[in-house]
């Protein structure tokens, strides 16, 4: 009668063990994989940080989906992959401007992006300047102050004196989709030795 008793008790004990190790298993393998991840996205900005300040374009680190070559392997023994998407913004050369506005057609900025960053004007018409970012458009920065000379096509300019690397990589596991984002600020240092 015990054994009767006793051997059911096992058996939902048993299935609840398993059921435990299973789930903290797969949270282990996600968890590793998000770690894995940020330290790949981290490894662009360390690679970005010393290598030279122009060399740092969509060009030269280009974006990698599931399938490019050589892989971006999370864990290489299952073979499970990652992508990593690579974003250079708040840099470039300006198509135009006024005394409180500088334009930088294409640019794609997200609504108020930059509002309340520093823009720095560093090269062509009115060198050397810098003003705080009220608000910006898809394309056109609202400034704070007033820019004198005004900027023209073939301005250069950065805001918060830098290139905005944001990189965001995905993976799935299991068949759902899992995504780490980093971001950080690339600053030109001068010439590299």
């Amino acid at each position: 009668m015990e054994i009767v008793i006793v051997m059911p008790m096992l058996a939902i004990i048993s299935l609840a063990l398993i059921s435990v190790v299973t789930f903290a298993s797969r949270l282990s393998r996600i968890v590793s994989n998000q770690i894995v991840a940020k330290n790949i996205a981290q490894s662009y900005f360390e690679r970005m940080a010393i290598d030279n300040f122009a060399d740092v374009t969509p060009a030269n680190y280009p974006s990698a989906t599931l399938v490019s070559s050589p892989p971006l392997y999370l864990d290489s023994v299952r073979r499970s992959r990652c992508s990593v998407d690579i974003r250079i913004t708040g840099y470039g050369t300006a198509t135009g401007g006024s005394a409180n506005t500088l334009v930088h057609a294409g640019a794609d900025w997200a609504p108020n992006e930059w509002a309340g960053d520093t823009l720095l004007v560093i090269g062509g018409t009115g060198r050397g300047q810098r003003a705080q970012i009220v608000s910006n458009t898809a394309d056109t920065v609202a400034l704070a102050a007033t820019l004198s000379p005004t900027p023209t096509s073939g301005t250069c300019y950065a805001i918060n004196g830098g290139k905005t690397v944001q990189i965001q990589t995905h993976w799935r596991y299991l068949n759902k989709s899992y995504d780490a984002k980093i971001e950080s600020l690339v600053i030109d240092w001068g010439p590299r030795r």
